[in-house]
Protein backbone atom coordinates (compact mmCIF):
# COMPACT_ATOMS: atom_id res chain seq x y z
CA UNK A 1 0.00 0.00 0.00
CA UNK A 2 2.96 2.33 0.54
CA UNK A 3 3.78 1.99 -3.13
CA UNK A 4 0.21 2.97 -3.97
CA UNK A 5 0.40 6.42 -2.37
CA UNK A 6 3.88 6.95 -3.78
CA UNK A 7 2.56 6.17 -7.26
CA UNK A 8 -0.25 8.66 -6.64
CA UNK A 9 2.34 11.33 -5.76
CA UNK A 10 4.28 10.63 -8.94
CA UNK A 11 1.12 10.83 -11.06
CA UNK A 12 0.51 14.43 -9.93
CA UNK A 13 4.18 15.47 -9.82
CA UNK A 14 4.41 15.52 -6.04
CA UNK A 15 0.78 16.04 -5.08
CA UNK A 16 -2.00 13.61 -4.19
CA UNK A 17 -5.61 14.49 -5.00
CA UNK A 18 -7.67 12.19 -2.81
CA UNK A 19 -10.83 12.29 -4.94
CA UNK A 20 -8.89 10.93 -7.91
CA UNK A 21 -8.11 7.69 -6.01
CA UNK A 22 -11.29 6.56 -4.20
CA UNK A 23 -9.90 3.05 -3.59
CA UNK A 24 -6.80 4.33 -1.76
CA UNK A 25 -8.51 6.15 1.10
CA UNK A 26 -7.19 3.80 3.79
CA UNK A 27 -3.64 3.97 2.35
CA UNK A 28 -3.73 7.76 2.41
CA UNK A 29 -5.05 7.79 5.99
CA UNK A 30 -2.26 5.48 7.09
CA UNK A 31 0.37 7.58 5.33
CA UNK A 32 -1.05 10.69 7.02
CA UNK A 33 -0.92 9.08 10.46
CA UNK A 34 2.65 7.95 9.90
CA UNK A 35 3.70 11.42 8.74
CA UNK A 36 4.71 10.38 5.23
CA UNK A 37 2.29 12.84 3.61
CA UNK A 38 0.77 16.11 4.88
CA UNK A 39 -2.21 18.21 3.75
CA UNK A 40 -1.71 21.23 1.52
CA UNK A 41 -5.44 21.82 1.10
CA UNK A 42 -8.45 19.73 2.04
CA UNK A 43 -8.08 16.46 0.16
CA UNK A 44 -4.76 17.45 -1.44
CA UNK A 45 -1.53 16.10 0.06
CA UNK A 46 2.20 16.30 -0.57
CA UNK A 47 5.27 14.35 0.42
CA UNK A 48 6.22 15.49 3.93
CA UNK A 49 9.90 15.30 3.02
CA UNK A 50 9.56 17.55 -0.05
CA UNK A 51 9.89 21.32 -0.03
CA UNK A 52 6.61 23.24 -0.17
CA UNK A 53 7.47 26.11 -2.50
CA UNK A 54 5.31 28.78 -4.12
CA UNK A 55 4.87 26.83 -7.34
CA UNK A 56 3.58 23.77 -5.46
CA UNK A 57 1.13 25.86 -3.46
CA UNK A 58 -0.19 27.43 -6.67
CA UNK A 59 -0.57 24.02 -8.35
CA UNK A 60 -2.49 22.72 -5.36
CA UNK A 61 -4.75 25.79 -5.31
CA UNK A 62 -5.55 25.48 -9.01
CA UNK A 63 -6.47 21.83 -8.52
CA UNK A 64 -9.00 23.08 -5.97
CA UNK A 65 -10.26 25.89 -8.24
CA UNK A 66 -9.01 26.08 -11.81
CA UNK A 67 -10.52 29.56 -12.28
CA UNK A 68 -8.82 31.14 -9.26
CA UNK A 69 -6.64 34.20 -9.84
CA UNK A 70 -3.38 34.66 -7.94
CA UNK A 71 -3.26 38.09 -6.27
CA UNK A 72 -1.04 40.05 -3.86
CA UNK A 73 2.64 39.31 -3.29
CA UNK A 74 2.51 35.99 -5.15
CA UNK A 75 1.19 37.83 -8.23
CA UNK A 76 4.09 40.27 -7.95
CA UNK A 77 6.57 37.38 -7.71
CA UNK A 78 5.07 35.67 -10.76
CA UNK A 79 4.93 38.87 -12.77
CA UNK A 80 7.24 41.81 -12.32
CA UNK A 81 8.94 41.45 -8.91
CA UNK A 82 10.63 38.02 -8.76
CA UNK A 83 13.04 39.20 -6.06
CA UNK A 84 10.12 39.57 -3.66
CA UNK A 85 9.99 35.75 -3.36
CA UNK A 86 6.53 35.40 -1.82
CA UNK A 87 6.05 32.27 0.27
CA UNK A 88 2.27 32.52 0.72
CA UNK A 89 -0.16 32.50 -2.18
CA UNK A 90 -3.37 34.52 -2.05
CA UNK A 91 -6.10 33.72 -4.55
CA UNK A 92 -9.30 35.41 -5.63
CA UNK A 93 -12.25 33.11 -6.27
CA UNK A 94 -16.01 33.26 -6.48
CA UNK A 95 -16.33 30.64 -3.74
CA UNK A 96 -14.58 30.42 -0.41
CA UNK A 97 -12.61 27.18 0.03
CA UNK A 98 -10.88 26.50 3.31
CA UNK A 99 -7.40 28.00 3.60
CA UNK A 100 -4.44 25.65 3.45
CA UNK A 101 -0.73 25.51 4.19
CA UNK A 102 0.40 28.96 2.99
CA UNK A 103 -2.69 29.26 0.78
CA UNK A 104 -5.35 31.89 1.45
CA UNK A 105 -8.58 32.53 -0.42
CA UNK A 106 -10.65 35.67 -0.82
CA UNK A 107 -14.03 36.05 -2.46
CA UNK A 108 -13.39 38.52 -5.22
CA UNK A 109 -13.99 38.89 -8.95
CA UNK A 110 -11.03 40.22 -10.95
CA UNK A 111 -11.72 41.89 -14.32
CA UNK A 112 -10.20 39.76 -17.07
CA UNK A 113 -8.41 42.74 -18.61
CA UNK A 114 -6.51 43.26 -15.34
CA UNK A 115 -4.99 39.77 -15.35
CA UNK A 116 -2.08 38.01 -17.02
CA UNK A 117 -2.53 34.49 -18.39
CA UNK A 118 0.63 32.38 -18.18
CA UNK A 119 -0.14 28.84 -19.16
CA UNK A 120 -2.15 27.20 -16.42
CA UNK A 121 -2.01 30.12 -14.00
CA UNK A 122 -3.69 33.51 -14.11
CA UNK A 123 -2.59 36.41 -11.90
CA UNK A 124 -3.31 40.12 -11.54
CA UNK A 125 -1.36 42.45 -13.81
CA UNK A 126 1.23 44.87 -12.48
CA UNK A 127 -0.97 47.99 -11.93
CA UNK A 128 -3.65 46.09 -10.01
CA UNK A 129 -1.06 44.14 -8.02
CA UNK A 130 0.67 47.35 -6.97
CA UNK A 131 -2.63 48.89 -5.87
CA UNK A 132 -3.56 45.72 -3.95
CA UNK A 133 -0.26 45.75 -2.04
CA UNK A 134 -0.22 49.42 -1.05
CA UNK A 135 -2.07 48.99 2.29
CA UNK A 136 0.44 46.36 3.47
CA UNK A 137 3.72 47.40 1.80
CA UNK A 138 3.22 51.15 1.55
CA UNK A 139 4.91 53.37 -1.01
CA UNK A 140 7.80 50.94 -1.42
CA UNK A 141 5.78 48.86 -3.87
CA UNK A 142 5.17 51.90 -6.12
CA UNK A 143 8.84 52.85 -5.95
CA UNK A 144 9.92 49.34 -6.91
CA UNK A 145 7.39 49.03 -9.73
CA UNK A 146 8.48 52.37 -11.17
CA UNK A 147 12.16 51.47 -10.82
CA UNK A 148 11.58 48.17 -12.65
CA UNK A 149 9.44 49.99 -15.25
CA UNK A 150 6.62 47.54 -14.56
CA UNK A 151 4.06 50.36 -14.41
CA UNK A 152 3.65 54.05 -15.02
CA UNK A 153 1.89 56.49 -12.72
CA UNK A 154 -0.68 57.02 -15.48
CA UNK A 155 -1.50 53.30 -15.51
CA UNK A 156 -1.88 53.24 -11.73
CA UNK A 157 -4.19 56.26 -11.81
CA UNK A 158 -6.32 54.79 -14.61
CA UNK A 159 -6.75 51.40 -12.93
CA UNK A 160 -7.41 52.99 -9.53
CA UNK A 161 -10.12 55.21 -11.00
CA UNK A 162 -11.86 52.20 -12.55
CA UNK A 163 -11.99 50.02 -9.44
CA UNK A 164 -14.91 49.88 -7.00
CA UNK A 165 -14.45 51.59 -3.65
CA UNK A 166 -12.76 49.32 -1.11
CA UNK A 167 -11.01 49.55 2.26
CA UNK A 168 -7.60 51.21 2.07
CA UNK A 169 -8.49 53.58 -0.78
CA UNK A 170 -7.69 56.70 1.26
CA UNK A 171 -4.17 55.40 1.80
CA UNK A 172 -3.88 54.38 -1.86
CA UNK A 173 -4.91 57.87 -2.93
CA UNK A 174 -2.38 59.51 -0.59
CA UNK A 175 0.47 57.26 -1.78
CA UNK A 176 -0.34 57.88 -5.44
CA UNK A 177 -0.28 61.61 -4.76
CA UNK A 178 3.07 61.24 -2.99
CA UNK A 179 4.43 59.43 -6.06
CA UNK A 180 3.98 62.27 -8.52
CA UNK A 181 7.69 63.16 -8.17
CA UNK A 182 8.59 59.50 -8.93
CA UNK A 183 10.84 58.62 -5.98
CA UNK A 184 12.75 55.38 -6.28
CA UNK A 185 12.99 54.61 -2.58
CA UNK A 186 10.93 55.11 0.55
CA UNK A 187 13.56 57.53 1.88
CA UNK A 188 13.37 59.64 -1.30
CA UNK A 189 9.59 59.66 -0.99
CA UNK A 190 9.82 60.92 2.59
CA UNK A 191 12.43 63.54 1.66
CA UNK A 192 10.21 64.87 -1.12
CA UNK A 193 7.24 64.98 1.24
CA UNK A 194 9.26 66.97 3.78
CA UNK A 195 10.40 69.43 1.14
CA UNK A 196 6.83 70.02 -0.03
CA UNK A 197 6.10 71.08 3.54
CA UNK A 198 8.88 73.68 3.25
CA UNK A 199 7.22 75.32 0.22
CA UNK A 200 10.61 76.39 -1.13
CA UNK A 201 10.51 79.45 -3.46
CA UNK A 202 12.29 77.58 -6.25
CA UNK A 203 11.08 75.07 -8.81
CA UNK A 204 12.35 71.59 -8.12
CA UNK A 205 13.00 68.63 -10.40
CA UNK A 206 13.26 64.99 -9.41
CA UNK A 207 15.55 62.53 -11.18
CA UNK A 208 16.92 65.60 -12.93
CA UNK A 209 19.37 64.80 -15.79
CA UNK A 210 22.67 66.66 -15.98
CA UNK A 211 25.30 66.04 -18.66
CA UNK A 212 28.76 65.95 -17.08
CA UNK A 213 31.94 67.25 -18.75
CA UNK A 214 32.93 63.69 -19.67
CA UNK A 215 29.66 63.27 -21.59
CA UNK A 216 27.92 60.93 -19.16
CA UNK A 217 24.51 61.75 -17.73
CA UNK A 218 23.74 61.72 -14.03
CA UNK A 219 20.26 61.91 -12.54
CA UNK A 220 19.90 64.01 -9.41
CA UNK A 221 17.34 62.81 -6.86
CA UNK A 222 16.06 66.27 -6.00
CA UNK A 223 17.38 69.36 -7.80
CA UNK A 224 16.76 73.10 -7.60
CA UNK A 225 18.16 74.05 -11.03
CA UNK A 226 17.85 77.81 -10.45
CA UNK A 227 20.37 77.46 -7.62
CA UNK A 228 22.40 74.63 -9.18
CA UNK A 229 21.67 72.81 -5.94
CA UNK A 230 20.92 69.10 -5.59
CA UNK A 231 20.08 66.75 -2.72
CA UNK A 232 20.66 63.01 -2.73
CA UNK A 233 19.28 60.39 -0.35
CA UNK A 234 21.66 57.44 0.02
CA UNK A 235 21.05 54.16 1.79
CA UNK A 236 23.95 52.10 3.12
CA UNK A 237 23.47 49.67 0.24
CA UNK A 238 23.93 52.46 -2.34
CA UNK A 239 27.72 52.10 -2.16
CA UNK A 240 27.82 48.34 -2.23
CA UNK A 241 31.11 48.33 -4.10
CA UNK A 242 34.32 50.31 -4.35
CA UNK A 243 33.43 51.13 -7.95
CA UNK A 244 30.10 52.68 -6.96
CA UNK A 245 31.76 54.73 -4.24
CA UNK A 246 34.41 56.06 -6.65
CA UNK A 247 31.86 56.72 -9.37
CA UNK A 248 29.81 58.94 -7.07
CA UNK A 249 32.87 60.90 -5.93
CA UNK A 250 33.90 61.46 -9.53
CA UNK A 251 30.44 62.68 -10.51
CA UNK A 252 30.39 65.02 -7.48
CA UNK A 253 33.62 66.60 -8.72
CA UNK A 254 32.31 66.93 -12.27
CA UNK A 255 29.07 68.47 -11.02
CA UNK A 256 31.11 71.00 -9.03
CA UNK A 257 32.97 71.91 -12.21
CA UNK A 258 29.60 72.87 -13.70
CA UNK A 259 28.74 74.97 -10.65
CA UNK A 260 26.48 72.39 -8.98
CA UNK A 261 26.49 71.70 -5.25
CA UNK A 262 25.24 68.23 -4.29
CA UNK A 263 24.33 67.49 -0.67
CA UNK A 264 23.98 63.90 0.48
CA UNK A 265 21.70 62.75 3.30
CA UNK A 266 21.76 59.27 4.79
CA UNK A 267 18.41 57.52 4.34
CA UNK A 268 18.21 56.82 8.07
CA UNK A 269 18.57 60.53 8.85
CA UNK A 270 15.52 61.34 6.73
CA UNK A 271 13.37 59.22 9.05
CA UNK A 272 15.21 59.73 12.35
CA UNK A 273 15.50 63.52 12.28
CA UNK A 274 12.95 65.02 9.85
CA UNK A 275 12.90 68.43 11.53
CA UNK A 276 16.68 68.58 11.50
CA UNK A 277 16.73 67.69 7.80
CA UNK A 278 14.20 70.40 6.98
CA UNK A 279 16.15 72.98 8.96
CA UNK A 280 19.34 71.98 7.14
CA UNK A 281 17.68 72.25 3.74
CA UNK A 282 16.35 75.71 4.61
CA UNK A 283 19.81 76.85 5.69
CA UNK A 284 21.52 75.47 2.59
CA UNK A 285 18.96 77.04 0.26
CA UNK A 286 19.33 80.40 2.03
CA UNK A 287 23.13 80.20 1.81
CA UNK A 288 22.96 79.30 -1.87
CA UNK A 289 20.59 82.21 -2.53
CA UNK A 290 22.99 84.53 -0.76
CA UNK A 291 25.90 83.25 -2.84
CA UNK A 292 24.03 83.79 -6.08
CA UNK A 293 22.96 87.31 -5.06
CA UNK A 294 26.61 88.13 -4.40
CA UNK A 295 27.68 87.26 -7.95
CA UNK A 296 27.40 89.66 -10.91
CA UNK A 297 24.62 88.52 -13.20
CA UNK A 298 26.99 87.83 -16.09
CA UNK A 299 29.17 85.51 -14.02
CA UNK A 300 26.44 83.46 -12.38
CA UNK A 301 26.53 79.78 -13.38
CA UNK A 302 23.61 78.47 -15.38
CA UNK A 303 22.09 75.02 -15.19
CA UNK A 304 22.52 73.07 -18.38
CA UNK A 305 19.12 72.17 -19.79
CA UNK A 306 20.37 69.28 -21.88
CA UNK A 307 20.58 65.63 -20.91
CA UNK A 308 18.37 62.62 -21.24
CA UNK A 309 17.99 59.20 -19.69
CA UNK A 310 20.39 56.70 -21.12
Amino acid sequence: MEHAWRRALEARDGLIVRREHPSLGSAFDRALRQGHIVPVLAGIYRDAAAELDLATRIRAALIMDLNAVVVGEAAATLGWWPDRAATTVDLATRGRPADGDGIRWCRRQIPLDLTVDRGDVRFTDAPLTVLDLLPTLGGTVIDEALRLRAVTLGQLETVFAGLPVRPGDALRRALLDDSRDQPWSEAEREFQRQNRDLDLPHAHRTNHPVTLPDGTVRFLDYALPDLLLAFEVDGWETHGSREAFLRDRDSDAQLAALGWQRIRFAATTIFDDPEGVKATVRSIVAAREGLFRGLPAASRPRARRRGGRT
